[in-house]
């Protein structure tokens, strides 16, 4: 476990850190500076969850593992591990950044400083409303700029990220969001499950006020040798490739969602033994996408990541 106490400690390390750089799966390249992965360190119940998939993500991508611990008053980085009861073990391989304030304005200044990094962060079991999460996890979701994984400290963490679930509404402004999704996937092996969410044959928004080069699935699909396969095989060009630039790599197949949005989502992550759920958020709780947001994230199977749109 490597320890900072102070930027001008963290000066200090980052001038003395190699280009390379050990991990799981051998030697990598040093990313750049804004390119972390964060856990954030608490002293409220179980979090090796949390710390189990920052290891997961951060080995992925070959990105430094980071895990930021705050409190009120200044401390030694040595006791972190007493204070959050995880071990040497527990922490080993992370930079370890001990910082003062509030726990929720230092994530997102960070997030906000290094917008290319991926926060991970432990959820609760208890349904808080409206998202289902805790007061810092929820202000981290309405004002980081950086991407969130969530991990109740109820679901099990995969051992090795292998199939992504993402829903996708068929909107131009939800995929372009979804670029870290692709390069995730490829770095760490993994297909990519897609789920249409939009409703077959939609009729319930105006052409006028629908999002220019958005995409609504057949309005009949009884005859899928047809009309499902050319929509999946356009929507794929269009939304992953020409759009998220999906590294072609990447293994894909495509489900239709034929009910609610959030129930469709919660069945095919566990039809289809989903490691990690991607959502994009829009940042609004109010209206329909907000709903289905807030009910996926409470009763995944799974860690869920979060991209802003």
């Amino acid at each position: 476990m490597r320890r900072r106490d102070s930027e001008a400690e963290a000066e200090k390390q980052q001038a003395t850190v190699p280009a390379y750089g050990t991990s799981a799966s051998g030697l990598y390249r040093r990313p750049a500076p804004d390119r972390n992965v964060i856990v954030a360190l608490h002293t409220r119940g179980p979090q090796k969850g949390a710390l189990q998939m920052a290891r997961l993500v951060a080995d992925a991508l070959s990105a430094p593992l980071h895990g930021l611990f705050v409190w009120s008053a200044p401390i030694s980085a040595r006791d972190v591990p007493r204070m959050t009861q995880l071990t040497e073990e527990d922490l080993h391989g992370l930079v370890l950044d001990v910082e003062v304030g509030d726990p929720a304005e230092r994530l997102i200044a960070r997030a906000r400083a290094q917008p290319g990094s991926l926060l991970v962060l432990s959820g609760s079991s208890a349904h808080h409303p409206p998202l289902g999460v805790g007061p810092i996890a929820a202000r981290a979701l309405a004002e980081s700029p950086a991407g969130i994984i969530l991990v109740r400290e109820d679901m099990p963490v995969p051992e090795r990220l292998a199939r992504l679930l993402l829903p996708l509404d068929g909107t131009p402004t939800t995929a372009g969001s979804i670029a870290p999704v692709g390069e995730l996937a490829s770095s760490a092996r993994a297909a990519i499950d897609i789920v249409y969410v939009g409703a077959v044959g939609r009729r319930s928004i105006p052409p006028e006020d629908a999002e220019p080069g958005s995409m609504h699935a057949p309005r009949y699909v009884d005859q899928p040798q047809h009309e499902w396969s050319a929509f999946s095989e356009e929507f794929l060009e269009r939304f992953l490739g020409a759009i998220a630039h999906c590294p072609p790599d990447v293994p894909t197949r495509m489900f239709l969602g034929a009910g609610h949005p959030s129930a469709e989502i919660l069945r095919y992550a566990n039809e289809l033994g989903s490691d990690l759920i991607v959502l994009v958020w829009h940042g609004d709780l109010a209206d329909h996408h907000g709903e289905v947001f807030g009910l996926v994230l409470k009763d995944a199977p799974c860690p869920v990541l979060v991209l802003k749109r």
